[in-house]
């Protein structure tokens, strides 16, 4: 796939641009944030010839960012930020609201350690709001918690849990959190894209069959839904628990997320902002799975991130690791590590470095970031056609000059 340059963060790339090279492409404005792919939707990968490897490659891709160093953050306390604060954040979110014209919207901004700025619009009987590709923090998480455990290792060849997965004796669970193990993305497929519905790990497993191995594993990046929905399928036999479960006796019970929910795959969407997409049919939020699995307003959003960046869920060495090898994604300024992505870019001559993940698929967009510069945690998820990106670049402004 091309890649998409999105040069902005002002106000204006809040309107929806479409494309002209594949029908139902809308670019997400703001950051250069990566492919459509990443954002989950389908992305039509060209004809490529099959690959087998016997040996993990040597990675021969565009060059790596250098690592990016994750200081604990402390907890976000349960108190609004400065009555000033507040205000620009409301000013913000109202300018927000009328620039995306969102059915749907949860925004929050979180100081660790100083406080916490809210607002969500949506429907009473449907308050969460879906978080798409950003949920895979939550499947990420997961593993490294069951390798912290010694129940299974980053370096397991693939087919030590799951068979018949192309190239799965070379291929690592390491590579299926990083996208590098050239397994097919099973939403890529036409006729998958044409026919939207539920399909289980098995059932996206054998289209990934019928594709084959893109590259050998380690060799190159390609973000890879089908790689997550197999880190699900991890989870299950490891952990003797669905993906769903597993997220909420591990992360969001312990951490009292009480607005979070983590979704049964197939199993619906109740209580969750509908999608709404002008050009596309939005799919139901729980036939992401493992790929994307969460539901939730912003500001549990925030509290989930500082829990991780503080050391609450996982060793400080483990999250250090997730950022210590980062690949270049589709878009200049953005690369992804172990379930997180790193945004490293400039807007208006500002350079931006943000440590989170991003979401979309037709109908709703979401982005989750820890800003260093402003020691703040900022999380925006909308449904519509428009981009969480650059609302969340808006919030972010609206805290004042980094301190």
């Amino acid at each position: 796939m091309s890649p998409v340059y999105l040069p902005s963060l002002s106000e204006r790339y809040f309107r929806r641009i479409e494309t002209t090279r594949r029908p139902c492409k809308f670019i997400l404005a703001g950051l250069g944030v990566a492919s459509l792919a990443a954002f989950g939707i389908p992305a039509h990968a060209a004809d490529y010839q099959p690959v087998h490897c016997a040996v993990h490659a040597a990675y021969v891709g565009s060059p790596l960012h250098a690592p990016v160093d994750i200081t604990a953050t402390p907890p976000v306390p349960n108190k609004a930020l400065p009555a000033e604060t507040t205000r620009r954040l409301d000013v913000t979110y109202e300018r927000i609201q009328a620039f995306t014209a969102a059915s749907a919207i949860t925004a929050a901004v979180a100081i660790p350690g100083k406080g916490l700025w809210q607002q969500t619009s949506a429907p009473t009987d449907a308050p969460r709001l879906f978080w798409a590709s950003a949920g895979k923090t939550f499947t990420a998480v997961v593993i490294l918690q069951l390798a912290e455990e010694g129940k299974l290792s980053l370096d397991d060849p693939v087919s030590l849990w799951v068979p018949d997965v192309p190239n799965g004796d070379v291929a690592t669970v390491r590579d299926l959190l990083a996208h590098t193990s050239g397994l097919f993305s099973a939403n890529e497929d036409l006729k998958a894209h044409a026919d939207p519905r539920y399909r289980d790990p098995a059932a996206n497993l054998a289209i990934a069959r019928r594709h084959g191995a893109m590259f050998c594993p380690g060799g190159r990046w390609r973000y890879s839904n089908t790689g997550y929905d197999l880190l699900g399928e991890i989870v299950r036999k490891v952990d003797h628990r669905s993906i769903d479960v597993a997220i909420t006796t591990r992360i969001i019970a312990p951490l009292g997320l009480t607005s979070m929910r983590a979704l049964v795959p197939g199993g619906g969407a109740i209580g969750v902002a509908p999608l709404t997409a002008v050009h596309e049919k939005p799919i139901d939020p729980s036939w992401a799975g493992a790929a994307g699995p969460i539901v939730s307003d912003a500001a549990d959003m925030t509290r989930f991130w500082a829990a991780l960046l503080g050391g609450r869920l996982l060793s400080d060495g483990t999250v250090r690791t997730m950022a210590r090898k980062l690949y270049p994604m589709f878009d200049p300024g953005t690369y992804y590590g172990l379930g997180i992505m790193v945004f490293d870019v400039t807007d208006d001559s500002r350079s931006i470095r943000w440590i989170g993940h991003a979401g979309g698929t037709p109908g709703a967009s979401a982005v989750v970031a820890y800003s260093p510069s402003d020691n703040a945690i900022v999380a925006v998820a909308l449904t519509g056609d428009a981009a969480s990106v650059p609302a969340a670049n808006l919030l972010l402004k609206a805290l004042g000059p980094p301190k």
